[in-house]
């Protein structure tokens, strides 16, 4: 069972940060909370502008956000190096501080490999600061994520875990619960993207013992309560569409399944529903179906589920999406209670047999999963 936030107004769930954090121990990744001000999608739906592009606009709306976000990094990249040169020439306290803003701006920006240089630097140098060594190891963890090297991170994981324990400074002091909480989603999100559920429900384990924040503690908690779920039998789906038609996943026992859990207070991106109709319509015919969970009633304690149906159907029109959408509600329908989802955006992906065999893929790791499960 996961520990979700408990279902108050907008409360319900936590939608993850376009940005990703950092990782665990020392610190734990970031996460952005829904704010209690957030307002819901209208019963009716006639206060939601859900309208969308045509598909033409929508590719050059990804190609200029593309463009966007390279010339970003660019300049991220360079503002980390501009870090480094100045933190070389300096006395070791200070040095400290110029790289400690140099880790945070990496983990801000979600760019480690850039960081590992100066990460490199820290760890073999002889800096006076606990906290600037513990955020130089958990950069070079990410780091080693991104090149493929996910045993050597988790082997440098509990070497660090241990260090820690021994050490007279603690960089949970200096780091926010945000940060760690970051930290540890960046490690999840890329171990989980390259299939190694293995190495993230161990490294998880490892750290959860050693977390203090009551925050971090019921983070790494809820993944761990979704990667249980992996090479399981997956929980029963069963209630309507929005149309009122009978949905029932042992029905599609022999296809592949794609649950994917939403609200319209976490919208998808044009691209994300872009490369999920292209994935949906390339694989159909082969085998593939989709199915929505839209979670807008878990924003109240004693949801009137209907009363949200006309603003997400109208979502779906907008989006010309062709696969059922069910509404999760209270009980037996909690279908996100039953799936450990804590936060969205979420997926789970199902095999022919009906086992969990993945989970929050994304566009590089859906097409070839899937394409391998069909035998294409």
């Amino acid at each position: 069972m996961s520990r979700r936030p408990s279902p108050a107004p907008a409360r319900a769930l936590a939608a993850r940060a376009a940005t990703l954090g950092l990782l665990l121990s020392a610190g734990t990744a970031w996460g952005q909370q829904v704010p209690a001000t957030a307002t819901p999608a209208t019963a009716q739906g006639e206060d939601a502008n859900l309208s969308r592009p045509e598909k033409g606009t929508t590719d050059a709306l990804v190609a200029i956000d593309a463009a966007y976000a390279e010339k970003l990094k660019g300049l991220d990249v360079e503002h980390l190096e501009r870090l480094r040169t100045l933190a070389v020439g300096l006395p070791p306290r200070e040095s400290a501080a110029v790289y400690e803003q140099l880790f945070r701006t990496a983990i801000a920006a979600d760019i480690f490999a850039e960081a590992e240089p100066a990460a490199d630097a820290v760890i073999g140098g002889n800096l006076p600061s606990p906290s600037c060594v513990a955020l130089a190891h958990l950069v070079k963890l990410i780091a080693e994520c991104d090149r493929g090297d996910f045993d050597q991170s988790l082997k440098d994981l509990a070497a660090l875990i241990a260090t820690k324990a021994d050490a007279n400074g603690d960089a949970a002091d200096v780091l926010t619960t945000s940060e760690l909480i970051g930290v540890a989603d960046a490690y999840y999100q890329r171990l989980i993207h390259a299939g190694r559920y293995d190495v993230a429900t161990r490294a998880f384990q490892l750290v959860l013992g050693k977390a203090e924040s009551p925050q971090v503690k019921d983070y790494l908690a809820s993944r761990l309560d979704r990667l249980k779920l992996v090479g399981q039998a997956a929980p029963a789906i069963r209630g309507v569409d929005l149309d009122g038609r009978p949905f029932d996943l042992a029905a599609h026992r022999g296809k592949v399944v794609l649950v994917v859990f939403w609200a319209t207070w976490c919208l998808p991106s044009a691209a994300e529903t872009a490369w999920l109709q292209e994935t949906y319509a390339a694989a159909h015919a082969h085998g593939f179906e989709i199915v929505g969970v839209n979670l807008d009633p878990l924003q109240d304690e004693q949801p009137n589920v209907a009363a949200y149906i006309p603003a997400v159907r109208r979502f779906a029109l907008d989006y010309n999406l062709r696969w059922p959408i069910l509404m999760n509600g209270p009980g037996d329908a909690d279908i996100a209670r039953a799936y450990g989802v804590a936060e969205i955006p979420a997926s789970v992906l199902i095999d022919a047999e009906g086992r969990v065999v993945g989970m929050d893929l994304v566009r590089k790791n859906l097409e070839p999963t899937v394409s391998k499960l069909l035998g294409r």
